[in-house]
């Protein structure tokens, strides 16, 4: 996936609607460009390039991280972390290395958790 297309998938993932969801359409009657509005889960409408940069900034990825139940859906998350990362297995139980995670490897194991990763064509 692109960075574009994992900071969408997880925005959607959110609550952003996409341009073309029919309640972020009544919305925008009267805008120019309404093919590049979104609407945030607070309903303000955003252009896209708005959508927080999830695949390259921890600090959108530590408030995505919070969404997740505390075992990220009973270890899945740090399963997929630990996938993405390259980490043993023997290594997790010691509890290291996730902290050096990118913001990427993160999105794409909590992308990998909710089911939404997309595998390169």
């Amino acid at each position: 996936m692109t960075d574009q297309e994992i900071n969408e998938a997880i925005a959607l993932h959110l609550g952003w609607l996409r341009p073309e969801h029919p309640d972020c359409m009544k919305h925008k009657i009267g805008w120019s460009m309404p093919e590049k509005w979104w609407m945030d889960p607070k309903t303000v409408l955003r252009f896209g390039h708005d959508i927080p940069n999830y695949s390259t900034d921890l600090n959108a990825m530590h408030g995505v991280e919070k969404t997740l139940d505390p075992l990220g859906k009973d270890g899945a998350y740090e399963y997929w972390l630990m996938t993405v990362c390259h980490i043993p297995e023997r290594e997790s139980a010691k509890g290291r290395y996730f902290y050096r995670a990118t913001a990427r490897q993160r999105a794409e194991a909590f992308l990998r958790t909710i089911g939404k990763w997309k595998e390169a064509e």
